[in-house]
């Protein structure tokens, strides 16, 4: 019986335990988070497969990429490839025989890509670099991105997001609080005594966008000290973006948080603990109230501004709404975007107007093509009763909807993870299914021409 094709499955009472998902499903210990995996047959386990070298070379690249795509940030200057891209690519080569199997969700985006690549083509003020990040995000990345992380468990993928998170929001908090400097990559907004922190992300809207996913990655946690750790973390790197959409992003997800958590009284109990810990330690100095004005400032400051950024997003949105009867084909491409709402909008960012950028770079037909791409990854994983990937993909792609129009890869990363849970969701219950091969009694002829005996193995 085979599985996913080059993922290795092992023996229950094998004592080699080589670094793959495991496709047997355990009973949850009392207050475990760790949502149940659908079981599968005896005979999947049945024989032990060493990992060969590319093997495991791949699952190395695999989780070296995976760690790095939260940290953007440590790339070289103004490059458009990050350092997890330098892991990324080779991981999805090594496991690129997985492609050779075309999925529904793939076909959308596949379709895309002609037109968005001849929106590039035909712009007069594009360039080969734009080109280039259509190819690789678009025409590789987002339709077989996934293939790199298929041999690894959800649980494997959960810890090394969020251990990646968890540092850029160290970081976060140092920016905001002025002991950690900003990184020659990043773009970060100063005013007053304090900054709009940015983490281990390009830009603090980018860091808001990165870490609202995240949350639905905490019932995958199995210890309840690492759960309320993580969640401190995730609050105070968003905190110190200082964005408005965590006002309405962070009370939902602590909703859900609450929701699936087996130890409701325990984690409040601990946070009740960090929160008493915290405001001593700050009463030991004289410059609590100091803190304290500060921290009022932030709010009245960006209070203040609410109305007049409302006004800024509104109005590229119109820009962008009364170019759209030109782009019912072919878009401006990038370059011919930012062109554009330079000399419209006064400005040559789409920021805050993600897919309405989308429209205007690659047209009518190619932004329906990719919305239909999301939508069946949604709806997959929901008819999968992959509930909790689900929601953590359509919490992205609501944070995306406020964002600039980028073209790294560490925006697209959930959209691997959410195909990757397809994939191995899929091969699991096809596994399931498959009957098990029942052996026929073999029948011994007696030299004497007797009659037969059969016997049952």
């Amino acid at each position: 019986m085979s599985d996913i094709a080059g993922l290795p499955s092992r023996h229950p009472t094998s004592v080699t335990r080589p670094f793959v998902a495991d496709v047997n499903s355990r009973p949850a210990a009392t207050g475990s988070a760790r949502p149940s995996l659908p079981r599968a047959p005896h005979f999947i386990t049945r024989s032990v497969q060493p990992l060969t070298p590319s093997l495991q070379i791949q699952s190395f690249c695999a989780q070296a990429a995976l760690f790095l795509l939260p940290l953007p940030a440590i790339k070289y200057m103004e490059t458009s490839l990050t350092l997890a891209d330098l892991f990324l690519i080779p991981a999805i080569l090594l496991n690129f025989e997985h492609a050779m199997k075309l999925h529904a969700f793939q076909i959308p985006f596949l379709l895309a890509l002609p037109i968005n690549l001849l929106s590039h083509m035909l712009d007069p003020d594009g360039t080969l670099i734009p080109i280039l990040q259509i190819v690789y995000l678009w025409g590789f990345l987002v339709p077989f991105g996934w293939c790199a992380f298929v041999n690894l468990s959800q649980q494997r993928i959960a810890y090394l997001l969020l251990i990646a998170s968890g540092l850029s929001c160290l970081v976060a908090i140092g920016q905001f609080t002025g002991y950690v400097p900003t990184l020659p990559t990043q773009r970060i907004i100063d005013y007053k005594d304090s900054s709009r922190a940015a983490g281990l992300v390009l830009q603090c809207n980018s860091l808001t966008m990165a870490l609202t996913p995240c949350f639905l990655l905490l019932p995958h946690v199995r210890q309840a000290s690492l759960r309320i750790l993580f969640l401190l973390l995730l609050l105070g790197g968003i905190a110190s973006t200082v964005s408005k959409s965590a006002i309405m992003a962070v009370p939902g997800l602590l909703l859900y948080f609450f929701w699936r958590e087996p130890e409701k009284s325990r984690v409040l109990r601990w946070l009740t603990a960090a929160g008493i810990v915290g405001l001593l330690v700050f009463n030991r100095g004289a410059s609590v109230a100091e803190l304290v004005d500060k921290l009022d400032a932030v709010v009245e400051f960006r209070l203040s501004k609410a109305e007049t950024s409302f006004d800024d997003r509104a109005h590229l949105a119109r820009v962008a709404l009364e170019h759209s009867d030109e782009c019912k084909f072919l878009g401006y491409g990038t370059d011919g975007t930012y062109t554009l709402m330079a000399s419209r909008a006064g400005t040559g960012q789409t920021v805050h107007v993600f897919y309405l950028g989308l429209l205007l770079v690659e047209g009518w037909t190619a932004l329906i093509l990719t919305l239909l791409g999301f939508l069946g990854l949604l709806m997959s994983l929901w008819s999968l009763k992959k509930y909790n990937d689900a929601m953590m993909l359509g919490t992205h792609l609501l944070a995306i909807s406020v964002t600039t129009l980028l073209y790294l890869s560490y925006q697209y990363y959930p959209l691997l993870i959410a195909a990757t849970a397809i994939v191995r969701a899929r091969t699991e219950l096809a596994a399931t299914r498959r009957p098990e091969p029942t052996k026929k009694a073999d029948r011994v002829q007696p030299l004497n021409g007797g009659s037969s005996a059969a016997t049952r193995c």
